[in-house]
């Protein structure tokens, strides 16, 4: 729990970096950098920081800090949700619809879990082959602490609810290369034209 407190303080200006309103900060704008080596090389506002090990649909353990190379468009959902999450999915879907074949292999999509008790990687590899999920979408789960030392670096809030539903804010999120966040459009069923851009201007050449 030291590591989570200690993860709070040392990511909390990433909160205040990216506004919640559908923009792009100046604040967060990074010139492009090629693939992180080492840890040493992440920087001190990237997600990346939170060092833990999550678990795949494919039930492999990875580290967030593993899809750093590549811009990510990531939020987070629970496989339980009936309304907003499959909602989430379909506006992430529209996103990728947007690039070709080849431009999908340049950046990941990446859901990660409000309900780590229920959403087991057996479930998550369920959910990704029901709603057809492609090759480029990772689906993550960890503890409890992780999840909401997420949460609060993405500024997706949540509350687990007494019946297990989860009540939950809905925002896409653009990380770039090193994994620092450069883009937000918060709600559902939004214009998968600006989030692609974004996406398209961290994924270079």
């Amino acid at each position: 729990m030291l590591k989570i407190i200690s993860l709070f303080v040392l990511l909390s200006l990433l909160a205040g970096c990216v506004s919640k309103k559908e923009e792009k900060s100046d604040c967060c704008t990074q010139k492009k950098d090629t693939k992180i080596q080492t840890k040493n090389d992440i920087p001190g506002l990237s997600v990346y920081q939170i060092d833990m090990a999550w678990n795949t649909q494919d039930n492999h353990e990875i580290r967030l800090s593993s899809l750093a190379g590549k811009p990510v468009l990531m939020t987070m959902i629970y496989t339980h949700c009936g309304y907003a999450c499959p909602m989430m999915v379909s506006d992430l879907k529209k996103i990728e619809g947007l690039f070709t074949e080849a431009e999908r292999e340049k950046f990941h999509i990446v859901l990660v879990s409000f309900d780590p008790d229920r959403d087991q990687p057996a479930r998550l590899k369920t959910y990704a082959e029901t709603q057809q999920l492609g090759t480029n979408w990772t689906l993550l789960q960890g503890s409890h602490d992780q999840t909401k030392a997420l949460s609060v670096v993405l500024q997706i809030s949540y509350e687990l609810l007494p019946d297990s539903s989860i009540d939950h804010a809905n925002s896409k999120v653009v990380l770039n290369r090193q994994g620092e966040i450069v883009y937000r459009l918060n709600g559902l069923s939004t214009d998968p034209a600006a989030v692609a851009t974004a996406l398209r201007q961290e994924m270079g050449d």
